[in-house]
């Protein structure tokens, strides 16, 4: 497959490479918990991400004392991935492209995924534990889902890959910050206008192949 000059292949991750929008809400959902009133501090200025990701893995724990690591993991694993997730990744890599996943959402799943389809690099937030495997209120925040050009321009960096050999694929708003920094920009089953707006191509349906085809230049 010829992806014309194109290096670097960067997924967002949750409603792109899964089929549920947000792996932070599926957990919420799991756990029985609402995390509405942190969103709203968040969006709003009042906390940082850091204290937003707290306040989240705070309410798990309230509602579920001792919680381990396997505990969310398990529930993680029952997410859905996009058809042909694998054979996707795997023909951009046989081009001679790095294949990367820039998330907001949970290292764990970003994990899970990057075992089965072989990702370069994974850049997603961390949830921390104690030496028992129990959850802690502590995480590592790789991706500031409202930077996730911090995350691009510095992987392109260490790369030595430039914008014009970069394409992104993302589905919100927040992943418009990686289309500004990349060639080729995937909205794929994006709900919003404004993003479709910024891309330079668009894609529905449940095959991640769909992408593949768009970067060879063989979409339907």
């Amino acid at each position: 497959m010829n992806l014309h000059g194109i290096r670097l292949v960067v997924f967002d991750m949750d409603g792109v490479l899964t089929t549920h929008p947000s792996s932070w809400e599926y957990v919420h959902h799991a756990m029985g918990v609402d995390n509405s009133e942190n969103l709203r501090l968040y969006r709003t200025g009042r906390i940082s991400y850091m204290d937003f990701l707290r306040s989240d893995v705070n309410l798990w724990i309230s509602r579920h004392p001792g919680i381990k690591r396997e505990d969310v993991v398990k529930i993680l694993d029952s997410i859905p991935l996009r058809e042909n997730l694998s054979s996707a990744v795997n023909e951009i890599r046989d081009s001679g492209a790095a294949t990367a996943i820039v998330s907001g959402g949970i290292y764990w799943l970003a994990q899970r995924i990057a075992d089965l389809a072989a990702f370069d690099h994974i850049y997603a937030n961390m949830i921390l534990t104690d030496d028992a495997g129990r959850i802690i209120p502590d995480g590592n925040v790789m991706v500031e889902p409202r930077h996730k050009d911090d995350v691009i321009k510095a992987l392109q960096k260490r790369l030595g890959i430039s914008e014009a050999e970069t394409a992104s694929v993302g589905d919100t708003t927040q992943d418009a910050a990686m289309f500004r920094h990349s060639a080729v920009s995937i909205a794929f089953n994006s709900v919003d206008g404004r993003l479709s707006g910024l891309a330079s191509h668009s894609a529905n349906g449940n095959d991640l192949l769909e992408i593949a085809r768009i970067l060879a230049g063989k979409e339907r």
